[in-house]
């Protein structure tokens, strides 16, 4: 009995070899004796001859797809794969191995070259990731970065573009290619790109920041100062956006808003030229306004009382300390030193203020 038994066992064995084979076309057996022999040349042969003649045949597309990887055609490569996919999801794990062995060899070989500043090449082997996979976030992060070092930024907005209609809702990307704007100088697109995010993320401090730059640079105050004080909302000792927010303040002569906000960049920076010597300068404007008020008020036959000029004064002595802390930072700036003087003589110190007005008259004649 167990000689029997083990006959049959035998003849099952057999019939399954056989049983294979005869679901083989012999295009494919060809195929597969000349990819052990390593002839890719001959296989590929054998693998279109096969799929012309048995266009269902999912295991003929797929090997076809591998043969053209090896050979570096991509495209036909994905063609192939999509081919035998749409036919049958059976060799769906081996397709997805040969893509992700081909375009990590070659992402891998960009980033090698990045990092030997070998750019070009490194464009190159990202593209060709892309060529692999187009629907992989890295290549298009990665062949943007390159053309960024090498000051394409137009090409890198486009590979930025081009993955957002693959994932439109992609919040990196969206920073990344408002930032690539920001360097074009083209801020309308910043404006909708900032939008959109936000329909998305309404909390994304990043992207208020971004919007209100944007305005800023177009030139809409009201949207920027709005959209300012939104950002630091969320980011309240961010320095950047506490002194573009100032800067709007003062440009549009509120001087005791601005004053506030320069001086909190002050407090978290003591030696930011700008702000000291903005601050210093809105103190010496307010006091310039405020002298025009009594010099028309006197004219109208009407007293200057102490408490109004002391005021007077108390402006132009509140200019001196920041204009002093700015001229010690920078020494050189010739406006600087002219303000300073102008404050000096203001507050009764003329010869102070001499001083100042002939260092200012030397450094613009260097």
């Amino acid at each position: 009995m167990r000689a029997k038994i083990a006959v049959f066992v035998l003849l099952l064995g057999s019939l399954a070899l056989v049983l294979m084979t005869a679901c083989q076309t012999k295009e494919v057996t060809s195929a597969k004796v000349y990819i052990q022999q390593d002839n890719w040349d001959k296989a590929i042969e054998q693998l279109e001859q096969a799929v012309k003649l048995y266009p269902n045949d999912a295991e003929a597309y797929y090997l076809l797809g591998e043969g053209y990887g090896n050979q570096g055609e991509w495209a036909k490569m994905n063609e192939a794969f999509d081919k035998s996919l749409a036919i049958s999801p059976k060799f769906e794990p081996q397709i997805k191995n040969n893509r992700e062995k081909y375009w990590v060899t070659t992402f891998n070989a960009g980033v090698s070259r990045i990092n030997g500043n070998d750019v070009k090449g490194a464009i190159k082997q990202f593209k060709t990731c892309l060529l692999i996979d187009p629907k992989r976030a890295e290549a298009y992060k990665n062949l943007a970065y390159s053309y960024t070092r090498m000051d394409s930024l137009d090409a890198a907005k486009n590979v930025y573009e081009k993955f957002l209609k693959i994932e439109p809702d992609n919040m990196e990307t969206m920073q990344a290619l408002a930032n690539i704007y920001f360097q074009l100088k083209k801020y309308e697109p910043v404006v909708e790109l900032e939008k959109k995010a936000l329909k998305i993320d309404p909390e994304n401090s990043d992207a208020i920041a971004n919007l209100a730059l944007a305005y800023d640079f177009l030139g809409k105050k009201d949207e920027a100062i709005n959209t300012y004080t939104k950002a630091l909302a969320k980011n309240p000792d961010d320095k950047d956006l506490l002194f573009n927010l100032a800067r709007l303040h003062y440009m549009n002569n509120e001087y005791d808003k601005a004053i506030e906000l320069f001086q909190k960049v002050i407090n978290l920076d003591p030696n930011d030229f700008d702000s000291n010597l903005n601050v210093g300068n809105a103190y010496l404007s307010m006091g310039e306004n405020y002298r025009k008020k009594l010099v028309e008020k006197e004219n109208a036959g009407q007293a200057i009382t102490k408490e109004e000029k002391d005021k007077l004064l108390g402006f132009f002595k509140q200019s001196i300390p920041y204009l002093e802390k700015a001229k010690s930072i920078k020494p050189d700036d010739a406006n600087l030193w002219n303000n300073l003087g102008v404050a000096y003589v203001q507050t009764g110190n003329a010869e102070k203020g001499k001083e100042c007005f002939n260092k200012a008259d030397a450094l613009k004649k260097k």
